[in-house]
C-alpha cells in the first residue's frame, strides 16, 4: 500500500507529460502545414491576380478566338512590356459565354478533354478558388482559378477564367505532410521515453519527502508509545493499591511525572519541526551584541559543567563590541541544543570549547568537546530526525534524536549551514559542531 501512492503519482505525471508532448507536436504540425500551404500557393495566386488584370496573355487568347486562329502568337509588334506578367508555365485561359459555354475549344486543342468537366461559377468573381478536375481517363488535376468579367468590347465573350495547374505543389505538400507526420510520430515515441525520465526525476523529491514523512510518523509513534506506556503502568499500579499513601507510592508517581515531562519535551520538539516544515516560523532579525549574548547564554551551562567536573570555556571575540543580525531566540535554541549535547555526551574531566569568529561575510560558531568521537557513517545521518548514534546511550540521556534536526532547520532558516567534524586538542580526540550565519 505504501508503494502504490508514489507509483500512481508517477503514472499520472508520465501520462500528463505524454499528453503535453502530443499536444505540442500536434499544434506544431498544424501551424507548420498552414504556413507552408499559404506560402506554397502565394506566388501562384499573385501571378493569377496579375494575369487576369487585362494582361497580354488574355488579349492574345481573345484575339485567337476572334480571328479563329489557334496558332496566333505574340510577335515582335506586340511584345510583353517589361512590367507586365510573363506567361506562367501550365497556365490556361478559358473564355466563357453568358450561358456557360467554353468558346475557345479550338485553341485548347487536346487539352479541352481536361477542362470538359469544368463549369462556369459566377458566384465568387475575382476571388481565387481551388478546383479539382477529372478527365475521361479518370485522371485528376488540381488548379487555382480566378474568374473575371470580360472586357466590354467583346460582345460574345462574357467571362474570362485563368487556371494555374498546382499538381506539383500539391504533390510536394503531400510528400511534406507524410514526412512531417512520420517525424512527429518518431519524435512522439521518443517523447514517451523522455516523459518517463521526467516523471521519474520529478517524483524523486516527492518520494523522498513521502518516505521521510512516513519515517517521521513511525518514529514519532514509537517514541510516544514508550512514555505513554510507562505512565499507564504507573497509574494502573496506583489503582491496585488504593489504600496506600502518596509517600508510599512516591516512586510510581515520580516515574509518571518524569515520563510526562519527557513527553512534553518530545511534543514541543515535534511541534517545532512541524511548524518549520509548514513555514509557519518567521525569522525576526535583530542586531545582537555577540559577546554579551554568548556570555549570558553560557553562564548556566558553565555552572552545570562545573558540577559535573567538566570545563566549559568561551573564547572571547577580538572585537567585544561586534554585533550581528539574526533571530535571537532561534540561535539561542541552536546553541542550547549543541551545548546540551556536549554536556550529555562527555565525561568528568572533559573539556568543552565555544569559539566564535566573524568575517565581512559570515559569523562562525564552533562548539567543540573532548571525549568520544563520531563515526563517519553516523556523521552523514546525525542531523536526520530521530537518528541516534547510540540508542542505548541516548535512552540514558533522554534524547530522541530531534535536537540536531531542529538546529539544522533553524540554521537553514537563516540561510546558513551546520556541520560536524572531528576535533583534536592536545592529543585528545573529540567532536566539533560548527554553524555559519551569512551577513544579512
Amino acid at each position: 500500500m505504501k508503494a502504490k501512492l508514489p507509483n500512481k503519482q508517477r503514472i499520472r505525471l508520465f501520462l500528463a507529460n505524454v499528453l503535453a508532448f502530443a499536444l505540442v507536436f500536434f499544434a506544431l504540425g498544424v501551424i507548420v502545414l498552414q504556413v507552408l500551404s499559404l506560402s506554397a500557393y502565394r506566388e501562384t495566386d499573385q501571378q493569377l491576380t496579375q494575369t487576369t488584370s487585362n494582361s497580354p496573355l488574355i488579349q492574345l487568347e481573345i484575339q485567337r478566338y476572334q480571328e479563329n486562329d489557334p496558332t496566333l502568337r505574340l510577335d515582335g509588334n506586340k511584345p510583353f512590356k517589361d512590367d507586365s506578367p510573363k506567361p506562367m508555365f501550365n497556365n490556361q485561359v478559358i473564355l466563357w459565354s453568358k450561358d456557360g459555354q467554353i468558346l475557345n475549344k479550338e485553341a485548347l486543342g487536346s487539352r479541352y478533354a481536361q477542362f470538359e468537366s469544368l463549369t462556369l461559377n459566377t458566384k465568387e468573381l475575382d476571388s481565387i478558388q481551388t478546383l479539382q478536375l477529372e478527365d475521361q481517363a479518370s485522371n485528376t488535376s488540381d488548379f487555382r482559378s480566378v474568374i473575371r468579367k470580360a472586357p466590354d468590347n467583346n460582345s460574345d465573350i462574357a467571362y474570362v477564367q485563368v487556371l494555374a495547374n498546382t499538381n506539383q505543389i500539391k504533390s510536394a505538400l503531400t510528400n511534406f505532410k507524410a514526412i512531417l507526420v512520420v517525424c512527429m510520430v518518431i519524435f512522439w515515441f521518443l517523447s514517451i521515453g523522455i516523459s518517463y525520465i521526467l516523471a521519474s526525476l520529478s517524483m524523486r523529491p516527492i518520494v523522498a519527502s513521502w518516505k521521510r514523512q512516513q519515517e517521521f510518523v513511525e518514529n514519532a509513534s514509537h517514541e510516544l508509545r514508550t512514555p505513554l506506556a510507562i505512565i499507564q503502568n504507573s497509574l494502573q499500579h496506583l489503582f491496585t493499591k488504593p489504600n496506600q499513601t502518596i509517600l508510599e507510592e512516591s516512586e510510581s508517581i515520580a516515574q509518571a511525572l518524569a515520563e510526562t515531562r519527557r513527553l512534553t519535551g518530545l511534543t514541543n520538539d515535534l511541534l517545532t519541526i512541524a511548524r518549520n516544515d509548514s513555514n509557519q516560523q518567521v525569522v525576526e532579525y535583530q542586531e545582537v551584541a555577540l559577546q554579551p549574548f554568548l556570555e549570558e547564554l553560557l553562564r548556566p551551562f558553565q555552572e552545570m559543567a562545573q558540577l559535573d567536573e567538566k570545563q566549559l570555556l568561551l573564547q572571547p571575540l577580538e572585537d567585544p563590541e561586534q554585533t550581528w543580525s539574526f533571530d535571537r531566540k532561534k540561535i539561542h535554541q541552536v546553541l542550547v541544543i549543541l551545548l546540551d549535547n556536549a554536556l550529555k555526551y562527555t565525561k568528568a574531566q572533559d573539556q568543552i570549547f565555544v569559539v566564535t569568529k566573524t568575517t565581512s561575510k559570515e559569523w562562525r560558531v564552533m562548539v567543540s568537546n573532548t571525549g568520544p568521537s563520531i563515526a563517519d557513517k553516523d556523521k552523514e545521518h546525525l542531523f536526520d530526525r530521530f537518528y541516534r548514534e547510540d540508542h542505548s546511550r541516548a535512552k540514558e540521556t533522554g534524547g530522541y534524536g530531534l535536537g540536531l534536526a531542529i538546529a539544522k532547520q533553524l540554521i537553514q532558516e537563516h540561510h546558513g549551514d551546520i556541520t560536524v567534524k572531528d576535533f583534536n586538542y592536545q592529543n585528545q580526540i573529540g567532536v566539533t559542531f560548527e554553524f555559519k550565519l551569512p551577513k544579512k
